[in-house]
């Protein structure tokens, strides 16, 4: 499957990817020290767009997490996720490259390589929270 659009093979794989996302980030909550509670928020722009939020709380810390910035690293290839980016990017031709790896010969989505790459996203976003970078 070859585009010019990032967002053809992408956005086969944009609803799959949030479904995974969520699951495994359930998991991870069910697990973790970690509690969470999701806030969908609509920004005021020309066309209606949807922002999803998780908000992490462990004792007296709180992480705010932009899970379309999770669905983007889980879509795109070597994409560096904003956490706290507030607002839903609007990527141009050759910005983003979608990970064709997680698409079968078919061009249908490979839920077991889709279901791996969301398991190794939420992982190392639990494991930054751990070990933070600052």
């Amino acid at each position: 499957m070859t585009t010019e659009h990032p967002w053809y093979a992408a956005a086969q794989l944009l609803q799959p990817a949030l479904i995974r996302l969520l699951d495994h980030l359930r998991r991870q909550l069910e697990t973790s020290g970690w509690q969470g509670e999701y806030e969908t928020v609509e920004l005021p722009t020309s066309e209606p767009q949807v922002l999803y939020w998780l908000h992490l709380r462990r004792g007296d810390r709180h992480q705010r997490v932009n899970l379309w910035e999770l669905c983007y690293e889980i879509c795109f290839a070597d994409y560096t996720p904003d956490l706290e980016y507030a607002g839903i990017h609007d990527f141009q031709v050759g910005e983003v490259t979608a990970d064709m790896g997680l698409l079968d010969a078919a061009g249908e989505v490979d839920w077991h390589q889709l279901d791996q790459k969301a398991q190794r996203v939420v992982a190392a976003m639990f494991a930054g929270l751990e070990y933070p970078l600052d």
